[in-house]
C-alpha cells in the first residue's frame, strides 16, 4: 500500500470512519490526493447545486497532537448529537484551513458560510420568486445542506453575522436544533451528524465586526481553539513543502515574520498589524520565481509608509536587507524613495552588517533591551 493511502487509511480510523479492520477500504471509498486534485472541478460542478464540497487531506497542514484529538471527539460525539467548535486568533493563521481539515479527515462535505457577504435572511434561509407564472420557495444553499445532514457548516468570521441573522440561528445551534422560519411557512431542520465551525478575527483592528454575545457564543463555542501561529520550525517546514522554497530563505522569511509579529502586540508595539503564515506563503512562492527582490511588493509594502525613514515600512525594508542583503537592495531603495511619503530612506547599502540591534548571524535581529 502507498504512503499515500496508509495515511489515510490510518486517518479513516482514527476519526471512526469505519471499523480498524475495515479501514483499508476506505480508500475505494475515497480516491487518493493526487486523483482528487484532477477531480476537482467535476466534483465542484457536480456540489454546485448546493456550494459543499469534500476537502483534499493536506499533507502540509501542521495539526497538533491536541487538534487530532479534538477532531476524534468531534467526531464520535456528533454521531449523536450536533457538535459545535469556535476557532479564534489573528488572520492568516489557519482558522479556516482547519476547519476544512476536520471535513477532509472525516469525508464530510462542508458548506463554507462567508459571513461578512451573507448580510440578508435570504441569503441564508431562501425565499419567494416567481416561476411560470406561480409563487415558489427557492430553498437556499444552508437549507438543502443542513438539512440533508452529515455535513460541516463552517461560519467563517461569525462576528460579521448581522444580528438579525443570529437571532433565527440561535434555535438551529442549541439543543432545538431547528427554528420555524415564516415567509417559508416551515422548518429549517439541522439534520443527524453536523459539525458547526466558526471562525472568529477580534478586536479593534478588524473593522465590520460585532461584539458577540454571552448567549451566540455559548451556542458557537461547545469547545474553542486558540489558533495561534505555527512554531518556527514547523512554518518553516510548511513553506518549504507548500512552495518549493530553499530551507534557509523560508527560515529568513519566518524569522523576519516572528519579528514583525512580537512587534504588533502590547503596550510598547511598533507594528499596527502582525504577519500572517497565508502572507509568508505568498512570499515564498514569489521569491521561488524571482528572489528576494520581489519582497517589496509580498511583504514590506504591506506596511504604512507614514512617518518616513521612521516608518513600519522602513523598518521591515531593513529586516529584509539584515537577511537578504544586497540581493534586495537596489529595489528596497527605488521603492523606498517612491513611497515614504516622498523622502528616501538612508540607504539600506550603507546599513553596517552588524548594527546596534541588528545581526545577520544571529535568529533574533533585535535586541533583548528592545523585545
Amino acid at each position: 500500500m502507498s504512503s499515500t493511502k496508509k495515511m489515510n487509511a490510518k486517518v479513516a480510523s482514527t476519526y471512526g470512519i469505519v471499523s480498524k479492520a475495515a479501514a483499508e477500504t476506505f480508500e475505494a471509498k475515497r480516491p487518493a490526493p493526487e486523483e482528487r486534485v484532477s477531480e476537482s472541478l467535476s466534483t465542484n460542478q457536480i456540489n454546485a447545486a448546493n456550494g459543499a464540497f469534500v476537502p483534499s487531506i493536506d499533507p502540509t497542514f501542521f495539526i497538533t497532537s491536541d487538534i487530532e484529538s479534538l477532531f476524534r471527539r468531534v467526531s464520535i460525539l456528533s454521531k449523536k448529537s450536533t457538535q459545535k467548535v469556535l476557532l479564534r486568533g489573528p488572520h492568516g493563521a489557519g482558522k479556516t484551513e482547519t476547519a476544512m481539515q476536520y471535513a477532509a479527515r472525516t469525508g464530510k462535505q462542508i458548506l463554507i458560510m462567508d459571513c461578512a457577504n451573507l448580510r440578508e435572511a435570504r441569503d441564508w434561509f431562501g425565499y419567494k420568486t416567481i416561476e411560470d407564472g406561480k409563487i415558489v420557495w427557492h430553498t437556499s444553499q444552508f437549507d438543502k445542506v443542513i438539512s440533508k445532514g452529515n455535513c460541516v457548516i463552517l461560519l467563517d468570521e461569525a462576528n460579521r453575522v448581522h444580528p438579525t441573522i443570529f437571532n433565527t440561528l440561535y434555535p438551529l445551534l442549541d439543543g432545538r436544533g431547528f427554528t420555524y422560519f415564516e415567509e417559508k411557512g416551515g422548518c429549517i431542520t439541522v439534520g443527524p451528524n453536523v459539525v458547526f465551525f466558526s471562525t472568529m478575527n477580534e478586536g479593534a483592528a478588524y473593522t465590520g465586526t460585532t461584539t458577540t454575545d454571552v448567549a451566540m457564543r455559548d451556542r458557537l463555542g461547545q469547545r474553542t481553539v486558540e489558533v495561534t501561529y505555527l512554531p518556527a520550525d514547523k512554518e518553516v517546514e510548511l513553506l518549504v513543502k507548500r512552495t518549493g522554497i530553499k530551507e534557509k530563505p523560508a527560515k529568513d522569511l519566518v524569522n523576519i515574520a516572528n519579528q514583525i509579529r512580537a512587534k504588533s502586540t502590547g503596550i510598547n508595539s511598533t507594528f499596527s498589524e502582525g504577519f500572517s503564515t497565508r502572507q509568508l506563503i505568498a512570499c515564498a512562492e514569489d521569491y521561488v520565481i524571482d528572489g528576494a527582490e520581489t519582497l517589496t511588493f509580498t511583504m514590506s509594502n504591506l506596511f504604512s509608509a507614514e512617518g518616513g525613514t521612521s516608518s513600519e515600512r522602513a523598518t521591515v525594508l531593513q529586516l529584509i536587507q539584515g537577511k537578504f542583503g544586497a540581493e534586495i537592495v537596489k529595489d528596497a531603495k527605488t521603492d523606498a524613495a517612491d513611497t515614504l511619503m516622498g523622502t528616501t530612506p538612508p540607504s539600506l547599502a550603507s546599513i553596517p552588517e552588524e548594527e546596534e540591534g541588528y545581526d545577520d548571524d544571529d535568529d533574533d535581529d533585535f535586541d533583548d533591551d528592545d523585545m
